[in-house]
């Protein structure tokens, strides 16, 4: 039994982003790490951070992760578009997170801004989660 659900939690989020047809088709791919040399635009899912949510009647972790949007196009409406898709298929949705159960998945931010060289909109969307171990 796993006692963090980070890696389950990853699993799940990428699992039901890369099964929607409607963004696949919107974006060359879900990342981790990016290759070299692949086409804007992509998703990549960030590491995020865990920290302890237990009680006396369970064991919770809460997490905060994000999700980065990056495209070529010069305005931000890609991103946009593409940000609005991935809220509307993660935010509070029951996902199956593996040896945990997701108890909420709620959007928390949304940034969009040109990266360090100016030609490439980077959006970052992030997302607050809690889960309780499964026995």
């Amino acid at each position: 039994m796993t006692q963090l659900s980070t890696q389950s939690l990853w699993q799940a989020i990428y699992d039901k982003l890369a099964s929607d047809v409607i963004l696949m088709a919107k974006i060359s791919g879900i990342y981790d790490p990016t290759p070299e040399g692949i086409d804007l635009p992509y998703l990549t899912i960030g590491e995020g951070s865990a920290r302890d949510w237990s009680a006396k009647n369970f064991t919770g972790q809460e997490h905060l992760l994000d999700v980065h949007i990056w495209s070529g196009l010069k305005g931000g409406g890609q991103v946009r578009d593409l940000a609005d898709n991935v809220v509307s298929l993660l935010a509070d949705q029951k996902l199956t997170v593996t040896g945990h159960q997701l108890v909420r998945l709620e959007f928390t931010f949304f940034e969009n801004f040109f990266d360090g060289d100016g030609q490439v909109h980077h959006g970052i969307l992030r997302f607050r989660a809690k889960t309780i171990q499964t026995v």
